[in-house]
């Protein structure tokens, strides 16, 4: 009889588990991609390699288990990122020191990109963050949000 509980009760946890990783599953890259393209993006934003991804938001090494970032390839501060992480709570904290550093250098050589920058979007959910810096703010935060759903 314990027998038949246990192996129940693991299964039970197995299903749980398969069931509530939907979101996850799908990689940032195709997720940030999504983004890009919900939001008109793609003629004006270019991929970023991973190691230059550590460089912009100086992740330590071990805490992303997968990542995408676009980047504006024009004199904009637009960026979507998105983030895979166990620590999401460390990701929001460098995502944020990132916002700071980039409004600084934006307000010295494109002040009229501060607004995308104060207006960022950085949702949060499912072993994820996203970052939308784009003019189109409430589109942005749907975006997001569905996603994350």
């Amino acid at each position: 009889m314990l027998k038949k509980f246990v192996s129940s009760l693991l299964c039970l946890m197995f299903l749980v588990g398969c069931g509530s990783a939907g979101a996850a599953n799908a990689s940032a890259s195709s997720e940030a991609e999504k983004i890009v393209k919900e939001l008109n993006l793609s003629d004006k934003m270019d991929t970023v390699e991973s190691r230059i991804i550590k460089g912009l938001f100086f992740f330590e090494e071990g805490t992303l288990t997968d990542s995408s970032v676009y980047i504006a390839n024009d004199k904009s501060a637009d960026i979507v990122a998105v983030f895979q992480s166990e620590d999401t709570a460390a990701i929001k904290e460098k995502v944020d020191a990132y916002l700071v550093s980039a409004k600084e250098q934006m307000q010295n050589y494109y002040p009229d990109e501060v607004f995308k920058i104060d207006n960022a979007i950085v949702e949060e959910g499912n072993g994820q963050v996203i970052l939308i810096v784009t003019n189109d703010i409430e589109s942005a935060r749907k975006t997001a949000r569905s996603i994350l759903e």
